[in-house]
């Protein structure tokens, strides 16, 4: 029991942020809103935790609980002054939401919408029990994740020779905590350390990542074909048997693409609207982001960089109309002030990625790229098993018309997920390991990061495509007609 309240208590916090960064005039419903809360939940509570351990405070149970309370009971407080303010200023009129995205929520669902659901319902069921049938076996899950939240979680704090000593701990210590840190708050809440039950957050964070990929797909292609993506992308065998990094094995590499993937789509959202809720929310997730992983901060400039791109090249805002961009972004890093000083005091024993990449070493390693271009063609065209046919399908789109999907209202999907696959380039030709030894079993994982964008580029893509044929055959059957 005390297990299930510790999730609802996530997905409650999560829930009210995210209502009151959203704000009344936000075009995302309750549900969608919902659909993201326990990564949003899990990303704040793992925020307060460590600031609390960076201040010096034991993470112990009493202290715990008064983070939970003081998160809960200020959430609570703050959106319903927010919905009392609001209330005053409209009196009796409500803003009207979009209650369906154009999507006919009454008419009755055919038969490839039962297909998709079912599909989708099956591949949840699977990942849930995948994920309870055993504790963690994959080696980065236990040495990297698991292991710094048993830190965390036995010797209450940061500041302890398990992180700080060089000698006493190989794996990664200068790693975001936002794995671990909620790995603690869930072993601390449900009474003790059970691999098992703190399992349970990575399908959590694979059901959130599939309604945020349907939803988003349902408001450009229709309820149809947007169930139809999900369940399409909800099968991808990547996500759902893949033991080595999918929503079952404890990696931390589902819950980056789901951070990733609301922040992209929150900022393809305020390049069409302009709005401000939607750049309160990417604070947020950027915030979240770089607190997940170390790729974070790749993916964090790759897709700001693109939106800076689309919106100067594709919706032609002038430079001075940018500067929310940059604001955003240094916004959401200021949260992690407290991470970034603490991380300058832990040892590195791994590679240093800032220092690798320079000219030189690229250089010297050019001799590597054949190798790394022919893996990453094995990734996307020879591992169906993995992907089924998402790379043949975004070759396909993209050569249907690559001058449309290069200067596409969409683009910043496929930059970002072309920039990033750059980016990964430039890193293994000056990474000091064995690629023969590293690629095979780290490159599906990195692919994993951005593959949510590339699908839902395709879905948009081939939206917009067959829109643009009802219209044309609109007009030819007009024509006819006179």
């Amino acid at each position: 029991m005390r297990v299930l309240l510790v999730f609802a208590l996530i997905h409650v916090v999560g829930y009210l942020v995210l209502r009151i960064l959203a704000g009344q005039r936000s075009s995302l419903l309750p549900i969608e809103l919902w659909g993201m809360s326990f990564g949003a939940g899990s990303g704040v509570f793992s925020l307060g935790l460590f600031y609390l351990a960076f201040w010096g405070l034991p993470l112990d149970f009493i202290n715990v609980c008064i983070l939970a309370a003081s998160l809960l009971g200020g959430s609570l407080l703050l959106w319903f002054v927010l919905e009392v303010r609001r209330g005053a200023h409209q009196g009796s009129s409500a803003v009207a939401h979009p209650c369906d995205h154009g999507v006919s929520v009454h008419s009755p669902m055919s038969i490839v919408e039962w297909a998709s659901v079912a599909i989708t319902s099956l591949c949840i069921v699977i990942v849930f029990a995948d994920a309870v049938s055993q504790p963690l076996v994959a080696f980065d899950a236990r040495a990297i994740w698991a292991f710094k939240a048993k830190v965390l979680y036995f010797e209450e704090g940061i500041y302890n020779e398990a992180f700080l000593d060089a000698e006493r701990l190989h794996a990664k210590t200068r790693y975001p905590q936002l794995i671990p840190l909620t790995q603690a708050l869930i072993a601390s809440l449900s009474g003790g350390f059970d691999e098992r039950v703190i399992k349970v957050m990575f399908p959590c964070f694979y059901v959130s990542l599939i309604l945020l990929v349907g939803w988003e797909s349902g408001r450009e292609l229709g309820r149809r074909y947007g169930l139809a993506a999900t369940g399409l992308f909800a099968s991808l065998p990547a996500f759902t048997i893949y033991a080595n990094g999918g929503a079952a094995s404890g990696y931390a590499d589902l819950p980056l693409a789901f951070y990733v993937t609301a922040l992209a789509t929150r900022l393809l959202h305020w390049l069409q609207t302009g709005s401000a809720s939607d750049l309160r929310l990417v604070a947020l997730f950027t915030s979240l982001t770089l607190f997940t992983k170390t790729e974070g901060l790749a993916l964090v400039f790759v897709v700001f960089f693109a939106t800076a791109m689309a919106a100067w090249l594709v919706y032609e805002r002038t430079l001075g109309r940018l500067w929310p961009l940059p604001s955003t972004a240094l916004g959401g890093m200021l949260f992690l002030t407290p991470w970034f000083l603490y991380q300058r005091q832990l040892p590195i024993v791994d590679e240093d990625f800032m220092k690798l990449l320079t000219i030189g070493n690229l250089l010297t390693g050019f001799d590597r790229l054949p190798y790394i271009l022919g893996s990453f063609v094995k990734e996307f065209f020879l591992k169906p098993h993995l992907w089924n046919v998402l790379g043949f399908s975004a070759v396909f789109v993209f050569l249907r018309s690559p001058a449309s999907a290069i200067h596409s209202r969409f683009g910043i999907l496929l930059w970002s997920a072309l920039l990033y696959l750059v980016l990964l380039c430039a890193i293994f030709l000056v990474i000091p390991w064995e690629l023969e030894e590293l690629l095979p079993v780290a490159l599906s994982r990195l692919v994993m990061h951005i593959a949510p964008l590339l699908f839902l580029w395709i879905c948009f893509e081939l939206g917009n495509f067959r829109a643009e044929n009802r219209f044309h055959l609109g007009l030819l059957t007009k024509r006819r007609s006179y």
